[in-house]
This record gives structure tokens, sequence and C-alpha cells, in this order.
């Protein structure tokens, strides 16, 4: 599987960034059960939340944003071992500030690619408000208006209105070469 993997046959890594309530961890998990035989998940708040004292969430200034730098650094660790072991990874992050360059930079040698999933602010506002309480909605702009400014990604989809079901079909059709 590794050979196949090397010839550019299919992406090792995909990141997938976007606003809170995107749908990014829908689709990883959607997209590793359905279209994957061999596929790990990576959510980067998991590995976030792994600091406990202080912790501290990105858009509380220097440190926040140290602590996901640090954050995108073990997610790419653990990307590097499941990628050796033969397995495909999906990394959801919400990819801000230098943290783009940093998954380059460390995942340097491995076929990847970031894509961004970009729905309206209403549909991710009205997305946040059907789920249980995590951030309040000036974090959540926050968010999105990071991810509207991102720069740094290697394709956008626009899923406001295409279901888990069909991005993650889209998602598997780019990985795996098919028209």
């Amino acid at each position: 599987m590794l050979e196949e993997f090397s010839k550019g046959k299919r992406s090792m890594i995909t990141i997938l960034t976007g606003p809170a309530a995107a749908g990014k961890n829908s689709i990883g998990h959607e997209y590793a059960t359905r279209f994957c035989s061999h596929c790990s998940v990576i959510d980067v708040d998991i590995v976030r939340g792994m600091l406990r004292q202080p912790h501290r969430a990105p858009w509380d200034g220097k440190e926040g944003l140290s602590q996901h730098q640090l954050g995108v650094k073990h997610a790419c660790l653990l990307a590097q071992s499941f990628v050796n072991e033969g397995y495909e990874v999906i990394i959801m992050d919400v990819v801000w500030a230098d943290l783009a360059q940093i998954y380059r930079r460390e995942l340097a040698e491995l076929p990847m690619k970031i894509i961004r999933i970009m729905p309206t602010w209403q549909a991710s506002l009205d997305r946040l408000h059907k789920r249980p309480h995590s951030i309040t909605d000036d974090e959540a702009r926050w968010v999105y208006d990071t991810q509207k400014e991102l720069k740094d990604f290697d394709l956008d989809i626009d899923n406001t209105t295409r279901s888990i079901t069909e991005i993650s079909a889209w998602l598997d059709a780019i990985n795996h070469k098919k028209p």
C-alpha cells in the first residue's frame, strides 16, 4: 500500500480546515469509515486538549497560538507514525496564522494537502447552535474570520448546501483519483 501512495495515486495526509461547525469532524469520520480501508483520524482539538494546565484556546493571545502550534507539531508526529504503518491520515484542525507552514514543513517528505471547508457564516452559526454549547458566537466569529482570511490551502469547497456524504465522496474522488 505504501508503494501506491508514494507513486502519487493517493494523498497520504489530508488536512481539513474550516470554521467551527463547518463539518470537519463529520466529513473526516465519514470519509475514513466509508471510503478508506486503512485510515486514521487526528482531531487537533483533542491533541491540544492534552495540555491541561494551563490550557488556552487559540483566540487566547500569544499563549493560545503557542499551544496550537505545539498541537500541530504533535499531530504531525502522529500522522508520520500512522503513514509509516501504511495508513492514510485525515487531520482535522482550524489552520490559521503560521500553522499551514508548520504542517508543510513537518510533513514535507509526505504527500499532503490542505482542504478548506467553508460554509457561509449563517450556515456555520446555525450548525453551531444545533449542537451542545462549546464556544460563544464571538469565538465562532473569530474562527470564521481566520478561515475567511486563510490563503495557504490547496483546495476550497463551500459546503453550505452539500451533505456530509457528498463532500466525503468528493474527497474520495480527489484522494483516490476517481473521475
